[in-house]
């Protein structure tokens, strides 16, 4: 058994996939720069109206204004009022559907043929375990290309070419039962048989290297033959004596029968699933707030996810480009107000694309997840001039498998922690909030802020998460910043008390007797680099010491209480003493 999924009049459900508000209306696509744009497709409830093939694009204009209607309420801010139902010819939407109906292929059946844009081919072969009979199979397949957004005629038959010729032919479902094909086929036009063949077979004598044009025409003369013998529909062609049709067609002639009577067998041209995963949308009017394109976001990520989602992967990485309106600005532009798009100052932007990366923690597939991190970085980093087209891709990979552990911490959701480390970005700036890593290097407190992650993200990326099984606690440091300037006593070179020159509040003052000590431990490092102030540190040389400082009571004797540990160092270059940090 084979199936085919056919879309009728695809320029037009391309655009209603991505604004599913007009298929309550009427459709017109249109195609050709203006003044020259003409109609080039459109569905049913346009042609209910009045609308046709090559009418202008005011005449349609006026046809979708009637079908609106003075009541109606108009649609997201990526439409016009005033054109309705009216849209341009969109190569990329058309290109995202496509591969949208690949991916719903893909998964139903892992034997496809991309036929056509608006055609596709399955072998159903060995399903039937699966899905069940031929009226379940159709059933599961419909279900699989509505839930990319595409509305699309269904058929199954014992040959592809039967079935593609039902596809085009009724509407919603078709299954034909084996050796019922001539009579099911025999009420369709003679015209969907020569559109059929024109896509599986060259058409007469032309061949793969034949112009468009050319079997146009061909196409044509063949149509008009037909219609003169009075041929109008499948039957009568099948009717037709297959010699005598021969003998005058050729074997073309002979094969256009065959298909009429719906015969013959040949084998699929499989292809590939697609690799990229890429919505895109070009808006009516040019958007300029966050809030105004989060709407046009929202449904670009529902259809990213759904194809994820048929396909079984999910979203490692996020990808925003944003092509933006040509304007001339009434000052001149910097490059730093351009974000790195153009070189020097210009008053004149050609067309800029504005490009944002979100590299997420683990592969997810949730559009309202996505949705607001796209709307906090764009928040962070707004795009400079009025939106005209947007494109969204995404990198996929396997979703994530988590096995959680009786004795691992609790840690949040990815998803709830993504969001919450996006809005803290947004208030204390990118690359402020994360993870502390020490750098490989001799400087007591290098390091670096690293992407956080989850205890799961850690064990995945080959990082050890040990517990300690010693009886004691560790020994931890906690880190005086700034450092307190100290005033130090020595005894026979080492520190015997020590005092800090000045008290700072909410911190403990330091002052006492030294009653142990250990060091000095010599250390520098970076002499070979420039002394600035900025964030890269300069060189540094100093002697460290730990020490253990007693810290005296109120009591009539003054007896020692308890005792504290530091590490303080003293700067060889300008010898003033330092307190580091205190060990817990």
């Amino acid at each position: 058994m084979f199936a085919c999924i056919y879309i009728p009049d695809f320029p037009v459900e391309a655009i209603a996939r991505a604004e599913p508000l007009l298929r309550d209306g009427a459709i017109a696509v249109l195609e050709g720069k203006p003044p020259l744009s003409r109609v080039v497709a459109l569905n049913e409830k346009a042609r209910l109206l009045g609308m046709e093939a090559g009418m202008t694009k005011l005449q349609a204009a006026i046809f979708s204004e009637a079908d609106q209607g003075p009541n109606k309420v108009p649609h997201s801010g990526t439409t016009n009022r005033d054109m309705g139902g009216v849209r341009q010819r969109s190569p990329e939407q058309e290109s995202s559907s496509h591969a949208a109906l690949l991916d719903a292929a893909h998964a139903f059946s892992p034997r496809v043929e991309d036929a056509a844009p608006d055609t596709l081919l399955l072998d159903l072969a060995g399903l039937e375990r699966l899905y069940g009979a031929p009226t379940k199979m159709g059933s599961a397949l419909k279900a699989r290309v509505t839930a990319v957004g595409i509305e699309a005629n269904i058929a199954v038959a014992v040959n592809p070419d039967a079935a593609m010729h039902a596809a085009r032919g009724f509407e919603g479902i078709t299954v034909i039962s084996p050796g019922n094909e001539a009579q099911r086929l025999g009420v369709l036009p003679i015209q969907i048989l020569l559109d059929a063949f024109e896509i599986s077979s060259a058409l007469l004598k032309a061949d793969a290297r034949s112009s468009e044009r050319e079997r146009e025409k061909l196409r044509e003369q063949m149509l008009d033959t037909l219609e003169r013998w009075g041929v109008r529909d499948f039957r009568t062609l099948a009717l037709l004596p297959e010699h005598a049709l021969a003998s005058r067609l050729g074997q073309t002639g002979a094969q256009l029968r065959r298909l009429a009577r719906g015969e013959g067998m040949r084998t699929l041209a499989l292809c590939e699933p697609p690799s990229q995963f890429e919505e895109a949308m070009e808006l009516e009017c040019p958007v300029e707030t966050v809030e105004s394109l989060s709407f046009v976001l929202n449904r670009l990520l529902e259809q990213l996810c759904a194809r994820l989602e048929t396909r079984a992967l999910a979203a490692q990485e996020l990808r925003l480009r944003l092509q933006l309106e040509r304007r001339v600005a009434e000052e001149q532009t910097t490059l730093q107000e351009l974000n790195g798009l153009t070189a020097g100052s210009y008053n004149v932007v050609r067309q800029p694309l504005f490009e944002r990366h979100l590299q997420l923690p683990v592969p997810m597939r949730d559009c309202k997840v996505f949705l607001k991190l796209l709307q906090l970085d764009l928040a962070a980093h707004p795009p400079v001039a009025p939106v005209k087209k947007l494109w969204i891709a995404a990198h996929p990979a396997p979703p994530r498998s988590v096995q959680r552990g009786l004795f691992l911490p609790i840690s949040p959701e990815p998803e709830k922690l993504e969001i919450t480390l996006a809005r803290i970005n947004a208030v204390v700036g990118e690359r402020r909030a994360g993870i502390a890593r020490l750098l490989d290097g001799h400087r007591q407190d290098s390091f670096c802020v690293e992407r956080f992650g989850t205890v799961t993200n850690a064990v995945a990326d080959g990082l050890s998460v040990t517990l300690s099984d010693s009886d004691g606690s560790p020994l931890a440091m906690r880190l005086i910043r700034p450092a307190s300037q100290l005033t130090i006593d020595l005894s026979e070179g080492r520190p015997a008390y020590l005092t800090a020159e000045s008290k700072q509040p909410n911190r403990e003052h330091l002052e006492g007797k030294v009653v142990w000590s250990a060091g000095p431990w010599r250390s520098s490092g970076d002499w070979w680099t420039a002394n600035t102030a900025g964030e890269q540190p300069g060189p540094w040389d100093r002697e460290e010491w730990d020490i253990a400082l007693a810290i005296t009571g109120d009591g009539a004797n003054g007896e020692e209480k308890n005792v504290a540990l530091y590490r303080i160092y003293r700067d060889v270059a300008t010898g003033q003493w330092f307190a580091d940090a205190s060990y817990d």
